[in-house]
């Protein structure tokens, strides 16, 4: 597996057969594991863009053959693109391109020593909170705010039209417990009053294990 694999345009099919495929491969073989744990690349952007890009690939356009998608080569601009492709006449078509941006509110450091824990050990320290304390997802949150206020400095002046999107891990926003709602939709308030420079903003919340989408809004 390496990063260019990831350029390679596919179908949103393609690209979640891909996916799946990678991840059952990466968590048979033990020997890829640890790199993959620690975030060292090429895993680092399977998991942290090739992931929930296919999944909002699936989402946005389904089992359609006119689109092709993949992460962006060398692009600092960017995360990904997505192109309309001419069945027909089996190409790209010129100026479609849409450029898709995703960010995550890691803490670095943190997801460094667990992992390293765990490559080690087989277990990590447990990182534990009761239920009323949401201390760690409002630095999630804050963490994605900064992170959109630095955003808002940037165009997106794709043809194609772009997207941002907002990631969060479920294991801390449960889509049945209020406040963690409240929260969700106390960021999405915040979000709303910085000027970001793209078409669509996206919020998703994935599981870590699968990346399934729980919930995600375009507005």
């Amino acid at each position: 597996m390496r990063r260019q694999d990831f350029t390679e345009l596919r179908t949103p099919d393609e690209l979640a057969e891909y996916v799946r495929g990678t991840y059952e491969f990466i968590a048979a073989n033990e020997q890829l594991k640890k790199p993959a744990r620690l975030g060292r690349e090429p895993y680092k952007s399977f998991v942290e863009e090739l992931m929930p890009f296919s999944r909002f690939c699936s989402w946005k356009y389904g089992h359609r053959e006119d689109v092709r998608c993949a992460l962006a080569p060398d692009s600092r601009n960017y995360d990904a693109v997505v192109y309309d492709y001419d069945v027909l006449k089996k190409e790209i078509v010129e100026d479609s391109k849409h450029a898709v941006e995703i960010t995550w509110p890691i803490d670095g450091k943190h997801r460094f020593k667990q992992n390293k824990q765990m490559s080690e050990r087989g277990f990590a320290d447990a990182n534990a909170w009761h239920g009323y304390d949401t201390s760690q997802h409002e630095a999630d949150i804050d963490r994605q705010l900064q992170i959109a206020e630095k955003k808002a400095l940037r165009d997106y002046p794709e043809k194609g039209g772009s997207t941002i999107i907002f990631v969060f891990e479920t294991f801390l926003f449960w889509a049945d417990d209020q406040k963690h709602m409240d929260l969700i939709n106390k960021f999405k308030s915040k979000l709303s009053k910085i000027s970001l420079q793209v078409d669509n903003v996206i919020l998703m919340t994935v599981d870590g294990d699968q990346n399934e989408i729980v919930e995600i809004e375009n507005y």
